[in-house]
């Protein structure tokens, strides 16, 4: 199953081909990544160029690897016995719908006995044969990397991070660098407030700035297109991409062993500080407020006369455009009804 689409494979050798890709699979280039961007940027000159470029570089393999932990975790749950089946067959969408369903603790179909998996279940199932004569130290590292995960999951789910990672990957469409804002009150109306009397509400040298465009409600044809701004710490996503190798490695030990490899033949991986769990979120708090959106007017349904596909369709043929509309923008709202009797008549 890769989420709710049942596939059947064929090969002569299922197994032989399971344990040649878990083999394969190397965390250690997301390391890599980590460490040589990292040390690109320049603390004292965070603007220079080849300090922005690492700064997204680092941002763009940080969405790879957990997309790689995920892809791997669910082929963990739903094909354990041929992974490298569900890694070429799983779509973006399915995977962001089985990380929602483990979020909202809804049943996945699976092999195992249980369907409904938490992060702590499958943390417990990932370090199944973790043994260590510290109790207490083993129960603390499943735990953090149940709580690891799920906070891993909050980021890889969200829309406008989906958007970000979308932006960066697909024609450079993310300008680098963050934002500040900051807000003040008016002594007097129009006069906008002193710089002494602004509060610094969120700031960051590093982050992007990029487009999304969003339906005007549900009509089809018609879209409006927005600015997003999100601030970031590298160093941040240095540390997440160092996790999330670690727990790559560690799925792939789970789905080694499942395979036939002995357990004492293998290793897990872990901090040696359970501390280390909450470093990549450490320095981001420091940013305040990490995401907005540009102000500008919201276009709703209301305020437009629709074109239909085959208006547009016309126009575009004939080299057209399908011409200027103007806007009525209201303090109150727009009476439907009223409209169309105007309209009409």
């Amino acid at each position: 199953m890769v989420d709710e689409r049942p596939i059947c494979i064929w090969d002569t050798d299922i197994a032989a081909r399971s344990m040649i890709f878990l083999k394969s699979i190397d965390p250690t280039y997301f390391e890599y990544c980590a460490d040589i961007h990292l040390c690109n940027i320049k603390k004292d000159d965070p603007d220079d160029k080849v300090s922005q470029n690492a700064s997204i570089a680092l941002r763009a393999e940080y969405s790879k690897a957990l997309e790689t932990l995920f892809a791997l975790l669910f082929s963990l749950i739903q094909a354990p016995y041929c992974p490298f089946a569900w890694i070429n067959e799983y779509s973006n969408q399915e995977l962001y719908d089985l990380v929602n369903k483990l979020c909202e603790y809804k049943p996945i179909l699976t092999l195992w006995e249980k369907p409904m998996f938490t992060w702590q279940s499958l943390s417990n199932l990932v370090f199944s044969w973790l043994v260590i004569e510290d109790k207490e130290k083993e129960l603390k590292i499943k735990e953090g990397f149940s709580q690891l995960w799920s906070r891993f999951a909050s980021q890889f789910s969200d829309k406008t991070f989906i958007d970000e990672y979308n932006s960066i990957k697909h024609g450079f469409r993310a300008h680098a660098g963050g934002f500040w804002i900051a807000t003040g009150k008016e002594n007097e109306p129009g006069v906008p407030a002193s710089p002494e009397n602004m509060r610094l509400m969120g700031t960051s040298k590093f982050g992007t700035s990029f487009l999304v465009s969003e339906k005007i409600g549900q009509l089809r044809q018609h879209i409006q297109v927005t600015s997003v701004h999100r601030n970031w710490n590298p160093e941040d996503l240095a540390w997440g991409l160092h996790l999330a190798a670690m727990s790559i490695s560690n799925v792939q030990t789970a789905l080694q062993i499942i395979n036939g490899t002995p357990a004492d033949k293998i290793q897990y991986h872990y901090p040696s500080d359970i501390a280390t769990f909450h470093e990549p979120w450490k320095r981001s708090a420091q940013i305040g407020i990490t995401s907005i959106k540009g102000f500008q007017v919201e276009i709703l349904p209301e305020f437009i006369e629709p074109f239909t596909k085959k208006e547009i369709l016309k126009a575009f043929m004939e080299g057209k455009d399908v011409g200027g509309r103007r806007l009525n923008i209201t303090e109150k709202p727009i009476n439907k009804k009223l409209r169309e009797t105007k309209k009409s008549s």
